[in-house]
């Protein structure tokens, strides 16, 4: 029997999904996110506060951005960046060859439900735009807060369904105009899927709730660009 999932689409189909758009993923983000999406990772990293020495993973890494990010904010860090589509993860590794930081990161094929890491690993975990497509998000969080440190921070970017009703009109005028976008930038119908997933996702009280029921504690969330995008984070008891 196969278990219910979360999301709208298999993990094998977000994967070739992800494979066929990896080309063009960073044009298309920019252009969609109307250049706001470098704001909101740096946002992201310094609620992370990565420090020197420390060792971090980036779940669903994509072409790598959260990984650069935490790179220009820390130096001297060691990050594993992991993602299941080959594809994005040899753009991010282009990436990291051409500036030169091969030596702070790995990028790995990974599946954030069985995380290939041992217990206590991290001081930090972040994630950006993944959470919303892991089939079993629960179980997820259970893996990242068994491979963080004690004391360790999870902070997960995510794009998120606007409570204000204004700022519903203003969304519901703009999203049918991103899967135009996407086709114009070769996505297909993977820009289609983003807006359903979107709205498919749990609201963010509900998000909160699962790091709480994961066993996260000084859990928060951060609202960003009138409630389209939020950011998530908790913290691994320290005496755990």
């Amino acid at each position: 029997m196969t278990q219910e999932r979360d999301t709208l689409i298999s993990a094998e189909e977000n994967r070739e999904m992800f494979d066929r758009i990896a080309k063009n993923y960073d044009v298309a983000n920019h252009a969609i996110s109307m250049g706001m999406d470098k704001g909101w990772r740096q946002k992201t990293i310094a609620l992370l506060c990565p420090f020197r020495g420390g060792r971090y993973l980036d779940i669903g890494t994509g072409t790598g951005d959260l990984v650069f990010e935490i790179l220009n904010q820390s130096r001297n860090v060691l990050i594993d960046g992991i993602d299941p589509a080959e594809q994005m993860l040899a753009v991010a590794r282009n990436k990291a060859a051409t500036l030169g930081v091969g030596d702070a990161v790995s990028f790995l094929t990974a599946d954030a439900l069985d995380l290939p890491m041992e217990s206590k690993t991290f001081d930090g975990i972040v994630s950006g735009f993944c959470f919303r497509n892991i089939e079993q998000r629960q179980k997820a969080l259970g893996e990242m807060l068994r491979v963080l440190k004690p004391g360790g921070k999870l902070v997960i970017l995510e794009a998120t369904y606007p409570a204000s009703p204004f700022v519903r009109l203003g969304y519901r005028i703009y999203t049918p105009l991103v899967p135009l976008m996407g086709k114009i930038l070769g996505g297909g119908a993977a820009y289609k899927y983003l807006v359903d997933s979107i709205e498919d996702f749990p609201k963010p009280k509900a998000v909160m709730e699962m790091f709480n029921e994961a066993g996260f504690t000084e859990i928060a969330c951060k609202s960003l660009t009138f409630g389209t995008v939020s950011i998530f984070s908790g913290v691994r008891p320290a005496a755990d």
